[in-house]
């Protein structure tokens, strides 16, 4: 407490962000203040006061960082990057689009690709959902590519090339760019309007695509006219099942709260001209602690600080803290005005009232789920703590899986639950190296060796600087006295279980030298253990088929004379696969850099 007490007398009277750290150096919650001295001394007065997870919290803090800021704004984005780069645990933190998925238009490039994505870069493209469901954003982009033909495909393609044209040009799902079949004027035209039909601005596209027809027909371009026409029809379709919210064309977004005494739910309805084009549901669990205008500003700066679309007016059900900054702050990412407000009447408060109702009806569905996940997994790690003998029902579970055909491509992975839930940012993948022979313990051991290296050592990698509460081992006693032996010349203690399966490859039991757990008899520990071995496993196998389909690819083109790395890697570029460089002519191959005529002639030869 000494240490406290020095620290606070220290923090500066200055706008800044504070970084709170637990005794192995981790950060577990990051905050903001206008005073930092006078914010950071609230969280140590009337301790008696505090709401349980800040007592927790504070009960956890070994040390405390400022950093100092001119601006209160320059703070709030500060705090931002902070609670996104380091995912405090304490943070309140959307449980929102992580891994949802998204439409991506790479508008920066010649020919813009239309594809899905799960993660969002600051590289140009337009991105458009999130989608709640990945079945619903196939089906969107199923739907968009008929009525927009645009390339999905990784091929570097410059005007005027003349590649073969592939089977989505023959199904009317590309224009074939690669082919010189459409030139750059018109392809991003198509473009254009793809991103368009996705900001909800149909009726645009609908005049423009009216007026190109009438042009074609009176220049007897028939069978143009007909594909505008057969545009039009599309999008017509589409149009008609969305629900107009306004005449006036507007473009905003409307962010509804609403929240129990443990958890929240944001949901934003996303109006693009007036109509409604799409939503998104937000929860924030354990806001206890926060008031209304906390959480909204929480929001806010985690739903629009991840490079998405801001639109010119943001309707809210609560006023955000420092609303003022907040607003500053959305014009500097946006680069234009925007006005955030409650609305009290007219259109734009039934426009609110339709958002609530929306919000009510998710959070429904997410108590319900919560609820029942949370009891269950709670009871799950309470037996763990019991069967096991552990001293606290661990919070932070790793576990780990061998991978391998043979001698081919032996890989590990290696995932992490975090208080019951996947933390995918803390996954890992390893290349087995020093083992030779099909030997899963000693895969094991050298995969558990050099990670729990790299923790005595101080990584600073996220993933291996946290202290595991429990090893999983997939697999039975053997793999679990395989791991001792590492920890024994390690010096390190951790608990070790060994997931077992029956003959069916099902999870059966969990086994250590002290227990053997029967795990049906067990519902909830069941179902909490089958799900971490199913995504160890699903982890493990993939990186193992990827490796794998790396090596084959590679070892076709390594028996052709005259094929080195470079120029392997230069043709798997250009092309992006085996299959297709075994469809290309030898005109298309020779464009690549170091392929003559003749070397070309031999690689037709080699994979035919």
């Amino acid at each position: 407490m000494d240490n406290i007490r020095n620290i606070l007398e220290n923090i500066p009277e200055s706008p800044g962000v504070y970084l709170m750290k637990d005794k192995s150096g981790r950060i577990i919650y990051v905050g903001k203040a206008k005073v930092l001295k006078n914010r950071v001394r609230q969280y140590f007065q009337n301790p008696e006061e505090k709401d349980p997870k800040t007592k927790t919290l504070v009960s956890k803090i070994n040390s405390i960082e400022t950093i100092v800021t001119e601006t209160e704004a320059e703070a709030l984005i500060l705090e931002n990057t902070l609670i996104k780069l380091h995912k405090p645990r304490y943070n309140i933190l959307l449980k929102d689009d992580k891994t949802y998925p998204y439409i991506r238009i790479t508008v920066q490039e010649l020919f813009p690709k239309i594809e899905l994505t799960r993660i969002i870069k600051k590289d140009g493209s337009r991105y458009f959902g999130a989608y709640t469901k990945a079945a619903d954003a196939r089906k969107s982009l199923e739907v968009l590519r008929k009525i927009f033909p645009l390339r999905t495909c990784n091929r570097q393609i410059k005007e005027g090339d003349n590649q073969r044209p592939c089977l989505f040009y023959h199904i009317k799902l590309c224009s074939a760019p690669c082919a010189g079949l459409i030139s750059n004027e018109e392809y991003r035209e198509i473009a254009r309007e793809a991103c368009r039909f996705l900001e909800g601005r149909q009726d645009e596209i609908l005049n423009e695509l009216q007026k190109k027809m009438q042009e074609y027909a009176e220049n007897l371009e028939f069978e143009k006219a007909a594909s505008m026409r057969d545009r039009i029809m599309s999008i017509t379709r589409i149009t008609e099942k969305q629900v107009v919210l306004s005449t006036k064309f507007e473009d905003r977004d409307l962010c509804a709260l609403v929240r129990d005494e443990i958890n929240s739910l944001v949901i934003v309805l996303f109006v693009r001209g007036g109509k409604l084009v799409g939503k998104n549901v937000n929860y924030m669990e354990k806001t206890y602690n926060m008031a209304d205008e906390e959480i909204m500003e929480t929001f806010l700066i985690q739903f629009y600080g991840n490079g998405r679309e801001i639109p010119p007016e943001i309707l809210l059900t609560h006023n955000p803290a420092n609303s003022e900054i907040i607003e500053q702050w959305l014009k500097t990412v946006r680069g234009r005005a925007v006005k955030v407000h409650v609305p009290v009447r007219g259109d734009r408060k039934k426009q609110m009232e339709l958002a609530i109702k929306n919000a009510e009806e998710e959070f429904l569905k997410f108590r319900l789920n919560y609820s029942n996940r949370q009891e269950n997994i709670e009871k799950a790690l309470e037996k763990l703590r019991h069967f096991l003998d552990l001293p606290d029902a661990p919070r932070r579970i790793e576990a780990y899986d061998i991978s391998n055909t043979g001698k081919q491509g032996m890989v590990a992975g290696m995932v992490v639950f975090e208080d019951g839930e996947k933390k995918p940012s803390h996954y890992r993948k390893f290349e087995i190296k020093n083992v030779d022979i099909q030997n899963d313990y000693a895969c094991m051991q050298e995969v558990l060796y050099r990670r729990l290296k790299r923790l005595k050592d101080g990584s600073e990698d996220a993933s291996f600087s946290e202290v595991p509460e429990l090893l999983l081992i997939d697999g039975g006693i053997g793999h679990v006295h395989a791991v001792a032996e590492v920890l024994s010349e390690l010096g390190m203690s951790f608990p070790v279980a060994g997931m077992v399966k029956n003959e069916k490859h099902q999870t059966q039991k969990l086994v250590n030298d002290t227990a053997s757990i029967e795990l049906k008899e067990e519902p909830e520990l069941f179902s909490f253990i089958a799900s971490i071995q199913e995504e160890v496993h699903r982890f493990s196998l993939s990186f193992h088929r990827l490796k794998r389909k790396k090596i084959q690819r590679a070892s076709v083109l390594d028996d052709i004379e005259g094929i080195g790395p470079k120029k392997k890697k230069a043709l798997l570029k250009e092309f992006g696969s085996v299959q297709r460089i075994r469809e290309a002519t030898e005109d298309e191959l020779c464009r690549v850099k170091g392929i003559s005529r003749k070397l070309a002639k031999q690689i037709k030869e080699a994979l035919h």
